[in-house]
């Protein structure tokens, strides 16, 4: 029995050093923007310092955004000014380039320097005023609360971020795995009671030692795995990056015309 829950502990600490490592989730997939005004781009940078490598993927940010718009947009200029401690929110603003930052995840690398990528959301077009969502402060209230839902009930957390079916088979999966570890440990304990009546014959004796030894390991399996999902489950509910939730949304937006782009209201059905 020690020997079992020093495994499931073992588990528990090697999924929960797991998560710590873990990139955050627009690493692998961009968020999608809240409204129409604007995009998320993901660059990276590399330098001989943290600061130098946040720079250098800022100006590939700008540097995207700029030829996109159409801006003018003198690279070594840029670059002299970021690394002479000019904002880059100063210069977006002199190059007219909107951005706003959202995040970023430094790595140092083998050999000493770093390598920096930064999560931005930059604007659609040049001739509408973008309107920026704060998601980062946004995002990490939504994963703690989901974090706390699937503390309490396995798969709530999840279900809240709209991922439903995930939910549900953590939910059963967990339901599943603690009734099989409660039910064979009962049913264990009947075949012990078995074993130390004394009116019990030697066949009917050694029938219930090998039930007893098989339910009590498939009880022990059966907590262990529960132990495991349960801890998986914590793990994708802070991690895992929300769906946008369905309705209606509208935002300003440009409509080609005759006469160039005019200024209208785009309406956006997400589902």
């Amino acid at each position: 029995m020690k020997r079992t829950l020093f495994i499931i502990i073992l588990l528990l600490a090697n999924v929960a050093a797991w998560g710590a490592k873990r990139l955050p989730p627009w690493m692998n997939e961009l968020p999608k923007p809240g409204n129409s005004t604007y995009i998320f781009v993901r660059e990276a940078g590399e330098g001989p310092t943290l600061s130098e490598a946040h720079n250098q993927a800022l100006l590939r940010v700008m540097q995207s955004t700029a030829n996109r718009l159409g801006r003018p947009f003198d690279i070594n200029e840029v670059d002299k000014a970021l690394a002479g401690g000019n904002d880059y929110q100063t210069l977006s603003r002199q190059y007219n380039i909107p951005i706003n930052k959202v995040d970023q995840y430094d790595q140092q690398l083998a050999d000493g320097t770093f390598r920096v990528w930064v999560l931005c959301q930059v604007a659609v077009s040049g001739n509408i005023q973008p309107v920026w969502e704060d998601l980062r402060r946004e995002g990490e209230i939504n994963n703690w609360t989901s974090l706390a839902k699937s503390a309490v009930v396995p798969g709530l957390g999840q279900m809240g971020k709209g991922y439903q079916a995930e939910g549900w088979l953590t939910l059963g999966g967990e339901v599943l795995l603690v009734g099989t570890g409660v039910g064979c440990y009962f049913m264990a304990h009947h075949q012990l009671e078995i074993m130390r009546d004394a009116s019990t014959q030697y066949t009917d004796w050694n029938t219930a030692r090998n039930t007893y030894n098989t339910l009590r390991t498939v009880s022990y399996i059966a907590w262990g795995g529960a132990a495991v999902l349960y801890a998986f489950n914590l793990y994708r509910a802070f991690s895992m990056q929300p769906k946008r939730s369905s309705g209606i949304a509208f935002a300003p937006s440009l409509m080609p015309t005759y006469d160039g782009l005019t200024p209208t209201v785009s309406l956006t059905f997400n589902f």
